[in-house]
């Protein structure tokens, strides 16, 4: 679903995070959107359960009923534009048509919704479902922070608003979902929970990157399909990049160290 929008575009050069330099990665094209608008959670707000979905059953059965109708249609995409703009829900049949109708579903589903904001979104999470259909609260959350901050600046240090770095990202996307986490990378990587070697990496992990489990370097968030979000270097933007999904595998000039689900 993604990869209509991702498109390889070469390696990364003196990537810096955290205070470690990497080597290694590849350009995506999709940074749209106003960076740094998720507002910080409501510390009155009852705690997320983590084994919660973020799809009723009721939604997700409406929008595979309303993509039905349409040979080709990926009911995630109804669906993640249910998530950011509920009101769509009483107008999926139509939504529904107009995407069938549409060469570039994608675009078309980004103009139904408030802003590029909430459609970058959409798709960033119709991704995730695509992957992963009983997709949690906390991990759909900590994805929205980050794919609403797409096309934020690199900033050495940074936690937002207006700027991250690897590490501060991560932080902040969690801490939105109501998660603490460390401050760098490789504290993020040692408080764990590690996934099982061999286990499937679902959206919402962390994926970390160095030259071992005592050498982590960055850290990037697991969205799907061999995607994640990060914010790579100094000059960079935070985006979209291809991840190898096996520990071990060269990653520039560093490997996959692992993987944590907070």
């Amino acid at each position: 679903m993604l990869g209509l929008l991702v498109t390889a575009a070469g390696f990364l050069v003196g990537a810096i995070c955290t205070g470690a330099v990497i080597l290694g990665g590849t350009v995506a094209a999709l940074s749209l959107g106003n960076p740094g608008t998720v507002p910080a959670p409501d510390p009155r707000a009852a705690p997320i359960a983590p084994g919660t979905s973020v799809l009723s059953p009721d939604s997700r059965s409406a929008a595979e009923a309303a993509a039905a109708s349409c040979p080709g249609l990926d009911w995630t995409l109804l669906a993640a534009g249910v998530l950011v703009d509920p009101p769509l829900a009483s107008g999926l049949a139509s939504a529904s048509t107009i995407l069938c109708r549409a060469t570039d579903r994608p675009g078309t589903l980004m103009r139904l919704l408030p802003g590029p904001s909430e459609g970058q979104v959409a798709l960033v999470l119709s991704h995730a479902l695509d992957v992963d259909q009983e997709l949690g609260v906390v991990a759909a959350t900590a994805i929205t922070f980050a794919a609403t901050n797409l096309g934020a600046p690199y900033r050495w240090g940074g936690t937002g608003p207006g700027g991250f770095d690897c590490s501060g990202l991560t932080l902040q996307a969690y801490k939105a979902a109501g998660v603490a986490l460390p401050r760098v990378a490789q504290d993020q990587f040692d408080t764990g929970p590690g996934v099982p070697p061999g286990a499937p990496w679902q959206p919402g992990d962390l994926i970390f990157f160095g030259s071992g489990p005592g050498g982590v370097s960055h850290v990037g968030l697991y969205i799907g399909g061999g995607d994640m979000i990060d914010a790579p270097y100094t000059g960079a933007f935070v985006r979209i990049d291809a991840t190898p999904t096996a520990p071990g595998t060269a990653f520039g000039a560093d490997v996959v160290v692992g993987a944590t689900r907070p």
